[in-house]
């Protein structure tokens, strides 16, 4: 089974689609960044989420299509993070913990991208209303006998994550690896910089998310769970938070930005 998934991830097509799959992404966050930069800037203006700015992009001129194709393109994102979760942890030590965790790890964040292209698809096709699916989730949870303890450790598990991406853009491990013989050396620096700052705002992201988590854990609040919407609704009624609004959104944009870089030169698809 490996070895016949080994020989189908040398199909260049194959490692096309994937890398398809990373300006699908970009695009996601470079409009959502703009949104946040928007918001921060005009107080009439209002930061979106996944769902909302795809849902914008698609009520503009031939809109439906640019959705659908990136539903289309990020299934070859969520492809990618499968194939890891199956070869790479399972080189060598396939069932140490850093292993097992690697191979959730990268479950996730295929789910969780499925889970966006589904959004898209919803958009275009009018599938259904939308639902907060982690405040609904949250609601579900208050409800069990040790409900809070599972959100306040979800928040903990977010905010760690948060953190990991912080620290991954500093070292640069979070950062891919370029094609040095088709990639001009300061489009490389460049591109390693600015994916380092939208890393790092990825990161704040996710620690904001998790923290406005522990809270809606602490005070029985459900109203303060969300994803990224509700981590920017929350932030803008802050001191300072427009300021803070602004620079995740320019973050947000780096990171688009670099995610366009990597579609293109990025050394491995799969690594």
């Amino acid at each position: 089974m490996k070895q016949w998934l080994k020989e189908a991830i040398a199909n260049p097509w194959l490692r096309r689609y994937i890398l398809i799959g990373y300006a699908a992404k970009g695009t996601v966050y470079l409009s959502i960044g703009i949104f946040a930069v928007q918001a921060a800037v005009i107080s009439e203006r209002q930061a979106a989420g996944t769902y909302l700015t795809l849902t914008w992009l698609a009520a503009q001129p031939l809109g439906k299509l640019l959705v659908c194709s990136i539903a289309i393109a990020l299934t070859g994102y969520v492809l990618r993070r499968l194939l890891q979760a199956i070869l790479i942890p399972g080189e060598q030590n396939s069932f140490s913990l850093k292993r097992i965790l690697q191979r959730l790890g990268y479950i996730m964040s295929g789910l969780s991208y499925a889970g966006v292209a589904y959004s898209a698809l919803n958009i275009v096709f009018e599938l259904g209303e939308y639902d907060d699916t982690i405040e609904d989730l949250v609601n579900q949870l208050f409800e069990q006998p040790i409900g809070e303890w599972l959100i306040f450790l979800g928040g903990i598990a977010v905010t760690i994550i948060g953190f990991s991406y912080i620290y991954g853009a500093y070292n640069g491990s979070y950062i891919s690896e370029f094609q040095s013989s088709d990639i001009h050396h300061r489009l490389e620096k460049w591109a390693t910089r600015i994916g380092q700052l939208g890393v790092a705002a990825r990161g704040i992201a996710f620690i904001l998310t998790g923290i406005f988590l522990i809270q809606a854990a602490i005070s029985g609040n459900s109203e303060l769970a969300g994803g990224l919407q509700n981590a920017f609704r929350v932030l803008a009624t802050k001191p300072m938070g427009s300021l803070w609004l602004g620079l995740i959104g320019v973050g947000l944009i780096c990171y688009g930005l670099y995610m366009f870089v990597a579609a293109g030169y990025r050394r491995y698809a799969i690594r």
